[in-house]
């Protein structure tokens, strides 16, 4: 019952993070598609990588390190104004998104090995219908004033950092 509630705290702010960042990059400095492309690239690698650290350092671990990334752009995109350098900002996004991009493929990837078989599927919708009522706020959070959207963002990959902490992996289902 902990792993399921964990599992929904984490799937939920991998979920509202992702969307909040990708409806956050339209107010990027610098050109729109530019911008998505290295985005796109930064979704690529992280979805490329997420396996080989979850392989080889484990779910607790990968879901720190993803969160981790994650806390640290989202604060950097917040506190350093984009007056500074506006490409160092698209920077800081793009550190963003690849941590939670990483996040919202570890959420797949590990809640199969934390439940036995026949209770997946039902854990993979409970999950996935918890995350989904989140995630219809960020497209809404976006459109408030900055810092408060990247604020927001850094609150909860921190909340999922704490979360991760709390996995209980020593059983497993694989």
């Amino acid at each position: 019952m902990l792993n399921l509630i964990l599992m929904i705290i984490l799937w939920s702010i991998s979920s509202f993070d992702y969307y909040l960042i990708s409806f956050f990059m339209k107010y990027i400095p610098g050109n729109i598609y530019i911008n998505a492309s290295f985005s796109t690239i930064a979704e690529i690698v992280a979805n490329m990588t997420s396996s080989v650290v979850y392989k080889f350092f484990g779910p607790k671990t990968a879901f720190v390190l993803c969160f981790t990334i994650s806390a640290v752009g989202g604060i950097l995109i917040a506190f350093i104004p984009s007056t500074v350098n506006p490409y160092l900002e698209a920077f800081f996004v793009l550190v963003a998104k690849f941590g939670i991009s990483f996040a919202f493929t570890m959420v797949y990837l590990i809640t199969p090995g934390l439940f036995p078989t026949e209770l997946r599927g039902t854990v993979y919708g409970i999950c996935n219908v918890a995350a989904r009522f989140l995630t219809i706020l960020s497209p809404i959070l976006a459109e408030f004033a900055e810092p408060t959207p990247m604020l927001c963002y850094t609150f909860t990959s921190v909340a999922g950092l704490v979360a991760s902490l709390m996995l209980v992996t020593s059983v497993k289902y694989d």
